[in-house]
């Protein structure tokens, strides 16, 4: 079903904990939905799940997205147009065979040759959504992919790679693409920044980067896309200064990588519920900070 937290308008606090309730309750319906379609499996004649279940199904969306609009609307521009979420169509069963399992070279325990030493825990691991400088956010559609840095950075090249090092208390002054040497009694740390700037429009791209960029240095979306909240993701080790001195602290990598700090990366998958996602774009956009 097509994403509706996405494509509504900026939502007055008036208006908020209508579109929350209306929005959780589009999740729920298309729950139901996809429950009745398993359950009633081979029932019925070729038209069967359009007209049992999915046609019931755009029905209460239509009406459930129009108590939205008109919420909306009693304090603001009414949004139209939002019928046209409505209608939902049975997934195709080949969009769901993904390229799971082992990668090549795993072993039974999933790893890779050369990640060896002693897993460290982060001490502490911190997931924020952040605004624009330059203006409101809109939502992430659910099942929104994102990446951060380059698995590949010396078959790929730099483009793509991030500098994610630095010492706690550094945070805000400095980001660099090495293993750092941190002051006596400060953490190490690596931050990641998605890409905040989408198509409006996919949900995944060919290379898996192209419908969500980066803003520029001014924090703005280049033309055509829109700014959504931004992910960051803070990791803080405790690691023995002795450890940080003698280099014998590496993140995990692809062998021809040799661990290099460069190859640091991250995926995310947004599979925030639609209501979860508007309130974190509430928060934003109301220079809130919110805790959940």
């Amino acid at each position: 079903c097509p994403d509706v937290a996405s494509q509504l308008p900026d939502v007055p606090d008036q208006a908020q904990a209508e579109v929350e309730r209306n929005l959780k309750l589009l999740d729920t319906q298309i729950d139901e939905a996809n429950k009745r379609i398993v359950d009633t499996q081979g029932q019925g004649g070729a038209n069967f799940v359009q007209n049992a279940i999915l046609g019931p199904l755009k029905d209460k969306r239509v009406a459930t997205i129009d108590r939205m609009a008109i919420a909306i609307g009693r304090n603001a521009e009414k949004p139209q147009g939002l019928d046209k979420l409505a209608p939902c169509k049975l997934k195709d069963k080949a969009q769901d065979q993904g390229g799971g399992g082992q990668l090549p070279d795993e072993n039974d325990n999933n790893e890779l040759e050369g990640n060896d030493g002693q897993i460290v825990e982060p001490l502490k691991a911190e997931i924020t959504f952040r605004g624009s400088p330059v203006g409101k956010v809109t939502a992430m559609p659910k099942f929104l992919r994102v990446l951060y840095g380059d698995a590949k950075e010396s078959q790929n090249g730099p483009k793509n790679a991030k500098d994610s090092w630095t010492c706690e208390g550094f945070e805000s002054k400095v980001l660099i693409d090495k293993y750092p040497i941190c002051p006596a009694g400060k953490k190490v740390k690596r931050i990641h920044d998605f890409p905040s700037c989408w198509d409006g429009k996919n949900i995944d791209s060919t290379n898996h980067r192209d419908h969500i960029v980066f803003p520029d240095a001014d924090g703005r979306c280049k033309q055509g896309f829109k700014a959504v909240p931004q992910l960051r993701i803070t990791l803080t080790y405790d690691i023995p200064q002795d450890v940080q001195q003698k280099g014998q602290y590496k993140v995990d990598s692809f062998p021809f990588e040799k661990h290099n700090p460069k190859s640091d990366h991250d995926d995310f998958a947004n599979v925030m519920s639609q209501d979860i996602m508007s309130r974190v774009v509430n928060c934003i956009n109301r220079n809130k900070t919110c805790k959940e």
